[in-house]
């Protein structure tokens, strides 16, 4: 069975429109199920899934305004079940640890999360964790936005400091070495220690210019990361107890695949209780306020 998990798409008011190389991927009559991980917020485009496969799940987003939605579901695919819930229950926001303990009490093996518009999978605890990320590349608060003008301005400081440390390190090399018995800068040290010997105020210097040449490297890499949600979103091919995710990330115009597979340990007690008939999917909305005391709210 091919499952369509997608989530976070916030149209029309942090998008306009998913990106139009997923839509052609995206036709009728593949997919035979959708699981959306919640932020749709607009009906028109909960009508498009309908029409990519009729069999569509879902939970409230925090920006959904539907109250009929559910806070949170579990479908069953046995041996498997799976949890769904959107994510901004869990605090911190994707921590794996309040994760694990929410697919402890939803008693699931694979939980479907999104909100923090990253794509993520990975095994815990024997289950399977997997947030489709954000179709649209829709942004997130806890991802800063940054002006093209500034991140122009972190590279061009970047290159010039670059350039300034390949300029030392070459005067350096080109220093002629002391010749055999000439008297050498460690000779001097020892005659003149004191004049040598580098002064408090040079070393808190040199120690604020390591630290800020530390800060500025790592603020490059987090502007990088911070430019913008990577649209994404996953297919997961279930066949009995194994899952093969397949992961559809839009990088520089292209669409990138990644394959992920999952497989349940069945233990003869697994096999012998087949919990819920196939993609029999129960609404756990009013219970979902009870995961305060694992992480949530």
């Amino acid at each position: 069975m091919l499952v369509l998990v997608i989530g976070d798409l916030h149209i029309p008011f942090r998008a306009h429109d998913l990106p139009a190389k997923f839509k052609k991927l995206l036709v009728p009559g593949k997919i035979q199920q959708i699981i959306c991980t919640g932020n749709v917020c607009n009906t028109d485009y909960l009508h498009y899934l309908r029409t990519i496969a009729g069999d569509v799940h879902l939970v409230k987003g925090d920006y959904d305004d539907n109250p009929h939605f559910p806070s949170s579901l579990i479908l069953n695919h046995p041996p498997l079940r799976i949890g769904v819930l959107h994510g901004h229950q869990v605090v911190p926001a994707g921590d794996t640890q309040s994760l694990a303990a929410v697919a402890r009490a939803m008693d699931v093996d694979i939980l479907l999360t999104g909100h923090t518009h990253r794509f993520e999978a990975f095994e815990l605890e024997g289950r399977f964790f997997v947030n489709p990320g954000s179709a649209t590349g829709a942004w997130h608060p806890t991802w800063p936005l940054r002006d093209p003008a500034s991140l122009a301005a972190l590279s061009e400081r970047t290159a010039a400091k670059t350039k300034e440390d390949a300029t030392i390190a070459d005067k350096k090399a080109d220093e002629p070495k002391p010749k055999k018995g000439a008297k050498t800068s460690d000779n001097k040290k020892n005659d003149d220690s004191a004049k040598d010997k580098p002064s408090a105020s040079e070393l808190k210097d040199a120690n604020k210019d390591a630290e800020s040449n530390k800060d500025g490297d790592e603020e490059e890499e987090e502007a990088k990361e911070a430019a913008a949600p990577v649209p994404s979103f996953a297919l997961l091919d279930i066949q009995g107890a194994v899952v093969v995710t397949y992961v559809y990330q839009l990088i520089d115009g292209d669409v990138k695949v990644e394959k992920i597979e999952y497989r349940k340990n069945l233990d003869s007690n697994s096999l012998a209780l087949q919990r819920g008939a196939s993609g029999n999917a129960v609404a756990v909305g009013a219970s979902a306020t009870n995961y305060g005391q694992y992480g949530g709210r």
